[in-house]
C-alpha cells in the first residue's frame, strides 16, 4: 500500500509532493484506512498523534487535519511500510510492541509520538536491514 492509495492523492512522484499534502491536510475519512494499514487501535493512534482520541473521531469525515497531524501520519505510514518490507506485516506488528534494547528498553510504539522517535525507529530498522543490529 502506498501513501498515494491511502490518501487517494494526486500522483506522488517526489518527496516535495508530500509537503503539499501535509500543508493541505488529509481528511479524517482516511483515518480508518490508515488504521487498517498500520493495525493501530484508536487508543494507540491518539497516543501517537498530537490530538485526543475524542477530538480525532469527533470531526466530520471531510474535515482536513492540520499540517502537524498530517505530517505525523505520513511519517507513521512510511515507517510501517519500511517495517512491513523488512519484517513482514505480522512480525513488525509484534516488533513495534516489544521492548527494544537499542531504544533504551522502550517499545517502538511508545516513542512514535515524536518525529525524533520515528527517526530512531527508522535507524534501528536500517541497522537490522544492513546487518548492523546488535
Amino acid at each position: 500500500m502506498t501513501l498515494q492509495s491511502l490518501f487517494q492523492a494526486e500522483e506522488i512522484t517526489q518527496r516535495t509532493d508530500l509537503i503539499a499534502i501535509a500543508r493541505k491536510g488529509i481528511q479524517t475519512k482516511y483515518i480508518e484506512s490508515i488504521q487498517k494499514f498500520t493495525s493501530l487501535s484508536d487508543k494507540e493512534l491518539s497516543a501517537i498523534l498530537p490530538i485526543s482520541q475524542r477530538q480525532l473521531f469527533r470531526y466530520p469525515s471531510n474535515h482536513n487535519l492540520n499540517k502537524e497531524i498530517t505530517s505525523h501520519l505520513i511519517q507513521i505510514i512510511e515507517l510501517f511500510d519500511k517495517g512491513y518490507k523488512l519484517f513482514g506485516k505480522e512480525k513488525f506488528k509484534t516488533w513495534i510492541r516489544t521492548s527494544n534494547k537499542v531504544l533504551d528498553e522502550n517499545k517502538p510504539i511508545d516513542i512514535m509520538d515524536t518525529s525524533i522517535g520515528i527517526e530512531m525507529i527508522e535507524d534501528v530498522i536500517g541497522r537490522i536491514e544492513h546487518g548492523v543490529y546488535s
